[in-house]
C-alpha cells in the first residue's frame, strides 16, 4: 500500500542520515521485531543479524496467513503485517550499511520515561550536592 515514491523517498532519507558513520547498528523495538527476536532463539542483548533476518524473511515470504498463524504460533494481528515489516527492517539495515539490529526489552516510550527519570535523578542528584 505504500508507494514506490515513499520507498524512495525512505531510502534517500536513511542513506543521507547514515553515510557519515563507519559502523551503524539498529535498534528495533514493538510487536513484530520483538516476535522476530522471540523466534530467534537468541539470549537476551544478542543482536539480529541481517544474515539471521534476511533468511526469516525467505522463510515467510512463501507462507500463507495460516500458516503464518499455526506453524509460526503468531497472533493473528502479527501474522498479518509481519513480512511487510521485516522487509521494512531488512530495507533499514541495507540502505544504512547496518549488520545488527538489537531489541531490547523495554520498549521506545518506556524508553523514553526511563531516561527523563534518569535525567531528573541527575539533576537532583547535583543539585543536593552543591546545597551541601
Amino acid at each position: 500500500m505504500v508507494s514506490e515514491d515513499t520507498w524512495q523517498e525512505m531510502e534517500r532519507w536513511i542513506k543521507q542520515e547514515t553515510r557519515k558513520f563507519e559502523r551503524i547498528s539498529l535498534i528495533g523495538t514493538g510487536g513484530n521485531i520483538n516476535s522476530i527476536f522471540k523466534q530467534s532463539g537468541l539470549p537476551p542483548r544478542k543482536p539480529l543479524s541481517y544474515i539471521y533476518l534476511n533468511s526469516y524473511y525467505e522463510n515467510i515470504i512463501d507462507s500463507t496467513y495460516e500458516e503464518r498463524v499455526v506453524k509460526l504460533d503468531m497472533n493473528p494481528d502479527r501474522a498479518d503485517v509481519i513480512i511487510h515489516a521485516t522487509r521494512i527492517y531488512l530495507s533499514a539495515m541495507k540502505w544504512s550499511r547496518a549488520r545488527k539490529i538489537y531489541v531490547p526489552k523495554i520498549g521506545l516510550s518506556d524508553g523514553i520515561v526511563k531516561g527523563l527519570y534518569q535525567e531528573e535523578k541527575e539533576k537532583e542528584s547535583k543539585f543536593k550536592s552543591k546545597v551541601r
